[in-house]
């Protein structure tokens, strides 16, 4: 009898002890990687430059993204914004759209929902690609892909 109670009270013990830590792991690994890298963007020191930025939803079939964007940093302020497609500039006061600092800020935000190993550039530390999902619902997710950095 003392045997089974003692199988039972350290199975309890088992169940109770095990710590479902892999995410916040892997979340505090994701912080820390994001992190190196936005310490690497601000030791290049750059204030002005170009680069194109494009960010569908990732998770939503029936919604059409928006279309990809060159975005000009002077001073870190956005100040001309081309769509590529469209052959055409946006007005800077009615859309927003970010800097990498920017880019960088909502990585950290959304940490917890990022999905695999984003990508940063292996020069400047910027951010490449990453995948965001929130839950397993449609339309909760997004992508962002930053290319042709000058």
């Amino acid at each position: 009898m003392n045997f089974k109670l003692l199988l039972v009270t350290l199975g309890c013990l088992l169940l109770f002890s095990c710590d479902d830590s892999s995410k916040s792991n892997s979340t505090k690994e994701l912080l820390a990687l994001i992190e190196i890298n936005q310490k690497k963007w601000e030791a290049a020191n750059i204030d002005t430059y170009t680069f194109t930025y494009y960010s569908p939803p990732n998770d939503c079939p029936t919604v059409d993204p928006r279309p990809a964007v060159e975005i000009t940093v002077e001073n870190d302020v956005v100040s001309k914004l081309y769509v590529i497609d469209f052959d055409s500039f946006l007005d800077v006061g009615s859309s927003s759209f970010p800097t990498i600092d920017n880019v960088f800020r909502k990585m950290i935000n959304s940490v917890e929902h990022i999905k695999g190993t984003p990508l940063f550039d292996d020069t400047f530390g910027f951010p490449i690609e990453y995948e965001t999902d929130v839950s397993s619902q449609e339309c909760d997710g997004y992508s962002v892909y930053i290319s042709s950095f000058i």
